[in-house]
């Protein structure tokens, strides 16, 4: 009899060691599961359009729906007036280019689950302290820095993640993803309507891509070697 009870007890303590251990498992799986969130679809709207100086086109921005509720959205205005270059303080997920001439429109990405980081318009107005007044010159072509995946898994689509390198022409039409993967971005320099340069960064190398903007060609890379010491 003694030895069934010591048998007993064995096995009751077995199973309560069984249940506690299945119970911090499934609580380290649960927390595993919500560490790596999934981005929340918001609302969108269709901002205000607004004339791309010397085109026939107009351009909005998809943005989320609570931006134009609080303010008017205006993409040149984050942009910039001198060569529509910068980053925005509001998300932006898409664009929309209307030509007032033959009424047509397009949307510059086929869906409105990304995030365009950054636009830049070329070629850009170039300071001249002798003509400080001369305008703009007309945009070719658009570069955009597009977000397209929760690279880190932190739930946000934001500056943490890997940039898509593409671009357009001026009216929105004919985007081509270029450079993927990107890290950060340290220049993009237009030489002439067909040689556009972007230095970029990806995993602590830096590369110099040689861009065609009328053919929307990568032309070549070059990784740079500047030493081990720099990233």
């Amino acid at each position: 009899m003694k030895h069934f009870s010591i048998l007993l007890f064995v096995l009751a303590l077995s199973f309560s060691t069984f249940a506690c251990t299945r119970d911090l498992v499934s609580r380290d799986s649960s927390g595993s599961a919500e560490a790596v969130a999934t981005p929340i679809p918001s609302e969108k709207t269709l901002s205000t359009f607004n004339p791309i100086q010397g085109t026939d086109y107009l351009m909005a921005g998809i943005v989320p729906a609570e931006v134009t509720r609080d303010a008017s959205f205006n993409p040149f205005e984050w942009i910039g007036n001198s060569g529509y270059s910068g980053y925005s303080s509001y998300t932006t997920y898409n664009y929309v280019f209307f030509n007032v001439q033959t009424e047509d429109y397009n949307r510059l990405l086929p869906t409105n689950d990304f995030v365009i980081y950054q636009t830049s318009g070329y070629p850009q107005k170039i300071y001249d302290p002798e003509n400080p007044d001369a305008p703009a010159p007309v945009i070719e072509f658009w570069v955009y820095n597009i977000i397209k995946a929760d690279f880190n898994g932190d739930g946000s689509l934001d500056y943490r993640d890997r940039l898509t390198i593409g671009l357009s022409d001026v009216s929105g039409s004919g985007y081509t993803d270029l450079i993927e993967n990107v890290t950060s971005i340290k220049s993009q320099y237009y030489k002439d309507p067909s040689t556009f340069f972007v230095i970029y960064n990806v995993n602590d190398k830096n590369f110099i891509a040689k861009i065609n903007p009328i053919t929307r060609e990568l032309i070549s890379t070059t990784q740079l070697d500047l030493g081990e010491d720099v990233k």
